[in-house]
């Protein structure tokens, strides 16, 4: 007897034998071939009426025709071609048709949903937040040991990977200061999201919200001798007694006020614990009303008369001298302040908020003593520490005289920096062979390009500009002639969310640029973020500043 198929397996059957017929199976091909044909052939011919010519064709001839070193190991050349890569697929995407076309009306709607995208997240009243922010509060502890393990193998497709252990970093910086005899404060400051969770969801959370490791984290802190002033409670504190939030309602950072709340409270207990006495150097502040959105608001990528979010405002006080000239650092002051974006908020005029008001220029108000800084945004786990280091390798001691070094860094670096463990060895200065223009001196020069450092692609980052790194060889002067050797040179890479046509420059090209000695504008270019290149070694050489004249 037969026995009957129940109705799942008739169904399993009948799905099993589905038959297609030959023109339709054709049919489907051609139409999913000429799907994916259409966009690439479509942005060709859009390319092609560009005034400058076929970019993307021209960077894919450029990436086929690479050149490598002699001296250059296999791998090198392939992490070369590999960074190449990545560099024109972040082309093809900055250049693509459908962003144009789709990146506005498919952010806006979005928007609408209550979306925002994979660096944005929309919050209550108006409200935004960065996503790396919350990943810190949301995601494990960073001192985890499998987070650790996991986290040590990111990056490795271009470098050596990362070093994930905060702790790590931070005792080994400690005890290279010790031995100069100079102090170390911790000053990690906490991110929007810690403060003020109910702008983003309401009635759950209460109180200052960390990362599920940091309780462990002072503790081994304490227990290693390093002091921690933490700005959290006194930043809760401004906000319940002032009634008004402490952060900006579009911005990853603190208020003006806010900052300066901390600024004093720190004044105060760099005085306490050091014991030091005012220099008198009869500091001023002023007041400045500034009005921005914000720089989560920026990565949405929306154009300001289509963004749904007004700009906030906001006062400042920009320090000033006895004689009315704006704040500056001391290189020969006891106390060396090391910052991210949160130091130079009120600071740096590019980020759209004032200048001279901020943490460096209101700690040395209170104080009442100058201050030397280093500052650039983002990377804070590593980024100053390098600059520090590169200065005592060049041969300048910047930690002469140091008493003190304020290391201030964003809560969130502690789960997704690279805590790179960094010698501070101060070395005799050494004759280089890198060309540096005089003092004053303007040079014009063509060079082909040997090295070149990955710009971040518009609104991956929070912050609007951006400054990569070139090493230039077959440098000749333009006028004389004369052979200059090679170069190190910064340039912007980045600028208000666009990628400038140094970002775009491949291996081998030959170029024209004008530069001038670095030391010359550093005091205006320094703080601002900047991709560096994989040769520790070059990123050691004197650097030039260069601006493309072709």
């Amino acid at each position: 007897m037969e026995q009957k198929l129940t109705r799942e397996e008739l169904a399993a059957l009948e799905v099993g034998q589905t038959a297609v017929s030959r023109p339709l199976a054709v049919s489907l091909v051609c139409f999913f071939l000429l799907l994916i044909l259409a966009v690439p052939a479509f942005q060709l011919v859009t390319d092609s009426r560009h005034p400058a010519g076929v970019p993307l064709y021209d960077s894919f001839t450029s990436l086929l025709n690479s050149k490598y070193s002699e001296t250059d190991t296999l791998w090198q050349r392939n992490t070369q071609l590999l960074a190449g890569m990545d560099s024109f697929e972040k082309e093809v995407e900055e250049n693509s048709f459908l962003r144009d076309w789709m990146l506005v009306p498919g952010q806006r709607l979005l928007l609408g949903l209550g979306a925002g995208n994979e660096k944005v997240y929309p919050g209550k009243d108006g409200w935004l937040f960065y996503r790396p922010d919350m990943d810190y509060l949301m995601g494990p502890g960073f001192l985890d040991p499998d987070i650790l393990i996991k986290r040590r193998g990111e990056g490795a497709l271009w470098d050596n990977g990362i070093q994930p252990d905060p702790l790590q970093a931070i005792t080994s910086f400690h005890r290279q200061l010790q031995k100069r005899g100079i102090s170390l404060v911790l000053m990690p400051t906490p991110i929007k999201a810690s403060l003020h969770p109910d702008y983003f969801v309401a009635g759950i959370y209460t109180g200052i919200l960390q990362n599920r490791s940091w309780t462990e984290f002072l503790m081994q802190l304490k227990k290693a001798g390093i002091p921690v002033f933490d700005p959290a409670p006194i930043l809760s504190r401004y906000a319940n007694e002032a009634d008004t939030p402490a952060f900006l309602k579009t911005d990853t950072h603190w208020r003006a006020a806010a900052m300066e709340a901390v600024a004093g409270e720190l004044a105060f207990y760099l005085r306490q614990k050091f014991s030091f006495e005012p220099s008198g150097i009869g500091l001023q502040r002023l007041e400045k009303q500034v009005l921005n959105t914000g720089d989560i608001d920026d990565m949405l990528l929306l154009p300001a008369v289509l963004s749904p979010f007004a700009p906030q405002s906001e006062t400042i006080h920009p320090v000033v001298s006895s004689a009315n000239e704006l704040w500056q650092p001391s290189a020969d002051a006891d106390i060396l302040l090391l910052g991210d974006s949160f130091a130079n908020i009120f600071s740096l005029a590019g980020m759209g908020w004032g200048e001279s008001a901020g943490l460096a220029e209101q700690l040395s108000y209170f104080l009442d003593r100058n201050l030397d800084v280093l500052l650039q945004n983002d990377a804070g786990s590593y980024a100053t520490r390098e600059m520090l280091a590169a200065e005592l390798l060049r041969g300048r001691d910047r930690l002469e005289n140091k008493k003190i070094v304020v290391w201030q860094f964003a809560a969130r670096e502690l789960a997704s920096g690279n805590w790179k463990i960094i010698p501070m060895k101060l070395q005799a200065a050494v004759r280089s062979d890198f060309f540096v223009p005089s003092a004053n001196e303007k040079r014009k020069v063509s060079a082909i390009v040997s090295a070149v450092s990955r710009s971040p692609m518009p609104g991956t980052v929070p912050y609007k500009d951006n400054i990569v790194t070139l090493h230039l060889v077959d440098m000749k002067d333009l006028e004389t002639g004369e052979e200059l050797g090679q170069s190190l040179v910064y340039g912007w890479g980045m600028e208000d969310n666009v990628l400038t046509d140094l970002a775009r420059l491949r291996v081998g090209e030959h170029i024209e640029m004008s530069c001038v000695d670095w030391d010359a504008v550093q005091m205006k270019y320094s703080s601002y973020r900047r991709s560096s290149l994989d040769d520790e070694m070059l990123e050691l050489e004197l650097p030039v500043w260069g601006e493309l004249l072709r």
